[in-house]
C-alpha cells in the first residue's frame, strides 16, 4: 500500500472498526444516537456517561422496528441494558470515548473523528443548500481578481502577496466546485421525487413550480446567462500562461517557504501544484456545469415520460376501457366468442369497416415472402442521357461546394497585400457564387493556389464578444441573404 494513499492516511487516523456501525442493519440507530450525543455534548465535547446512555435509550424507543444483533443487546429485554450495549458498540467503533475519572464519575467524550463524519452525513442528508446564493459572487470575484493585470504579476507583487492571492483563489474555487456538486445533488433529489409522483398534477408542479424556481437555477443562471463561462475560460488561459513563467513559480515558492517554513525544493513543488490546481479548478467548473446540463435534460425527459405514462397509460380513458372489458368478462364468463357472432353490439364502432376473426381464421397467417429484386443492369438507349445527367449533377455539386481554393481566390482578389482587411460590410456579392466564396473564407484559414502560393487569412467578428446577445450582432445583406458581419485579414 503506498504511504501517501488515502486509505493509508485514513486508517492511520481512525480504527478499522470506525465505519462498522454504518454497515450494520441498525445503522440508522447509531447515526441518530451519535447525532443526539454530539448535540448534547456541545463544543465541550463531553457528557455524563449516564446522560449518554439515557439518550441512547430514548433513541432506541424511537426506532421500534430495528432488529438488533446479539452483540447489540438483541436478546435482552431491559431497555437500559440494550442502551448500554449500544453505547459500548459506539465506544468500540471509536465514535465515543468512555472516560473513568473516579468510582462515581464517568464521562462520554465525542471522538475527534466523529464530528467530521457527522458533518458529512448531514451534508448528504441536506436537500437545501443555502450557500448556492453566493455562488455567482464567488465565481465573479475570482474572475475579477484574475482579470486585473497586476493580480499575479511577479515583478510588482511581493512573494507573500502572490502566495495569499493563489491560496485565496484556490479556496474560493474549491468552494464554488462544492456548490456545483450540491446542485447535482439537488437535481438528483428532484429526480427521485419525480419518479415517485402519483398524479399528472404533481408531476407538472415538480417540473414547472419547484424545479424551475429552485436554488439550483441560481448557479445555472450565473454561468449560462450572466456570461461567466467565457470569463472563466479567459482566466484559465491566463493561469496556463503563468504556469510557463519560471519567475512566477519562483516568487510563489519564496512566499510559501517564508510563510510555512518549507525547504526550497518542497516550496517549488507546492507552488507548481498550487498553480496546476488553480487551472484545473477553473476548468472543472465548466465540466461540472456540462454535467448539470445533462442532469437537467434528463430530468426534463423523465418528467415528460412520467406525464405521458400517467395521462395515457393510467388516465381516465384506459380505466374506462379496462372497466368495460372487466364487465364483458363477468357477463359472458364461460361463453365462446363464436356463440356471440349474431349478438347485437353494445355500440356502433367508430371505424368505417371492422371484421372479427373466429376459430382458425384468427390464427396467424403465413408471412408472404417478398419477391427477389432484379439486380441485373441492362443497357438501353437512355444510358447516355443518364450519364450526362450524372455529370451535370456532379458539376453543380462541385460549383456549390465550399472549398478552400475558392476562398483563397476571393482573398487574393480582394486583398493584394499582407495585413489588408475586408469585411462583409465592404464586400458586395453579386451572385450566389460570390456569396459562396465569401462563406468559404469563414470555413477555412489557408489554401494553396494553382501557382503553388499559399494564402493565409484570419476571420473575426462581433460574435466573439457579443455571442451571448445574438440580437445585437450586426448583419449585412449579401445576394438577398442576411449574414452576420465578419472581417477578413490576410496573413500571407
Amino acid at each position: 500500500m503506498p504511504l501517501d494513499s488515502l486509505s493509508h492516511r485514513l486508517l492511520g487516523s481512525v480504527s478499522r472498526d470506525f465505519f462498522r456501525p454504518l454497515s450494520r442493519p441498525s445503522a440508522a440507530l447509531y447515526i441518530d444516537c451519535a447525532d443526539q450525543i454530539a448535540d448534547a455534548a456541545g463544543d465541550a465535547g463531553r457528557i455524563q456517561q449516564a446522560e449518554a446512555v439515557a439518550l441512547v435509550r430514548d433513541t432506541l424507543s424511537s426506532h421500534p422496528d430495528i432488529q438488533l444483533a446479539d452483540d447489540e443487546g438483541g436478546s435482552l429485554r431491559d431497555a437500559r441494558q440494550k442502551a448500554g450495549q449500544i453505547f459500548n458498540r459506539l465506544c468500540d467503533a471509536g465514535w465515543l470515548e468512555d472516560q473513568q475519572l473516579g468510582l462515581h464519575e464517568r464521562w462520554a467524550l465525542v471522538s475527534p473523528g466523529l464530528r467530521p463524519l457527522l458533518r458529512l452525513l448531514r451534508e448528504l442528508a441536506e436537500d437545501e443548500i443555502a450557500e448556492l446564493t453566493t455562488f455567482a459572487d464567488t465565481v465573479r470575484g475570482v474572475c475579477e481578481t484574475l482579470e486585473r493585470p497586476e493580480s499575479l504579476e511577479p515583478r510588482t507583487r511581493t512573494p507573500d502577496e502572490l502566495r495569499a492571492t493563489v491560496t485565496d483563489l484556490n479556496s474560493r474555487l474549491e468552494n464554488a466546485v462544492i456548490q456545483l456538486h450540491g446542485v447535482e445533488k439537488l437535481i438528483s433529489v428532484f429526480d427521485q421525487r419525480q419518479r415517485a409522483s402519483e398524479s399528472p398534477a404533481e408531476t407538472l408542479r415538480l417540473l414547472y413550480a419547484e424545479f424551475g424556481s429552485g436554488q439550483h437555477m441560481v448557479c445555472y443562471d450565473a454561468l449560462r446567462r450572466n456570461g461567466l463561462l467565457p470569463r472563466l475560460q479567459a482566466a484559465r488561459t491566463k493561469v496556463a500562461d503563468l504556469r510557463d513563467q519560471p519567475m512566477v513559480k519562483e516568487r510563489l515558492a519564496e512566499g510559501l517557504s517564508t510563510h510555512y517554513g518549507w525547504s526550497s525544493e518542497e516550496s517549488y513543488l507546492r507552488a507548481e501544484r498550487a498553480l496546476r490546481d488553480l487551472e484545473r479548478r477553473l476548468a472543472s467548473i465548466r465540466l461540472v456545469a456540462d454535467a448539470i446540463d445533462a442532469r437537467m435534460a434528463g430530468f426534463n425527459r423523465l418528467s415528460q415520460q412520467r406525464y405521458n405514462y400517467q395521462t395515457e397509460l393510467r388516465g381516465r380513458r384506459p380505466e374506462i376501457v379496462k372497466s368495460y372489458c372487466d364487465a364483458i368478462n363477468a357477463a359472458h364468463m364461460g361463453a365462446k366468442l363464436g356463440s356471440m357472432r349474431d349478438a347485437a353490439p353494445d355500440f356502433a364502432p367508430l371505424v368505417p369497416e371492422m371484421r372479427c376473426f373466429y376459430g382458425v381464421e384468427s390464427l396467424a397467417r403465413v408471412r408472404r415472402l417478398r419477391a427477389a429484386a432484379d439486380l441485373s443492369f441492362d443497357l438501353d438507349d437512355d444510358a447516355a442521357d443518364d450519364e450526362e445527367d450524372t455529370l451535370a449533377a456532379l458539376r453543380e455539386r462541385q460549383r456549390l461546394a465550399l472549398t478552400p481554393q475558392r476562398a483563397a481566390r476571393l482573398v487574393a482578389r480582394l486583398m493584394d497585400e499582407v495585413a489588408a482587411v475586408a469585411g462583409t460590410d465592404t464586400v458586395e456579392s453579386a451572385s450566389i457564387d460570390d456569396l459562396l466564396d465569401l462563406l468559404a473564407t469563414a470555413a477555412y484559414d489557408h489554401a494553396t493556389m494553382a501557382d503553388g502560393r499559399v494564402v493565409r487569412w484570419t476571420v473575426d467578428g462581433p460574435r466573439r464578444e457579443q455571442g451571448m446577445e445574438p440580437d445585437t450582432i450586426p448583419q449585412d445583406e449579401q445576394c438577398g441573404w442576411n449574414i452576420e458581419r465578419f472581417t477578413i485579414t490576410r496573413q500571407a
